[in-house]
């Protein structure tokens, strides 16, 4: 039983430097920003973020109460 927990514990370990290697090694390493709105690719085609559209609705003068 202990052996196992113990193996269970290193295999964690292993599996959350494995991810952070990256970070870890690589200078001024962060994690990397994966919101929609500083997505370039999403941004030249007009997506925003739910809710971002969902504030501006909320602001804008079109007249539409809900």
């Amino acid at each position: 039983m202990l052996k196992l927990v113990i193996l269970a514990l290193a295999l964690i370990a292993f599996a959350v430097f494995a991810l952070s290697v990256r970070i870890i090694f690589k200078r001024n390493g962060r994690f990397p920003n994966t919101h929609i709105s500083q997505n370039e690719a999403l941004r030249k085609q007009g997506i925003q973020c739910a809710s971002h559209d969902d504030n501006s609705c909320h602001q804008c003068s079109c007249g539409i109460k809900e």
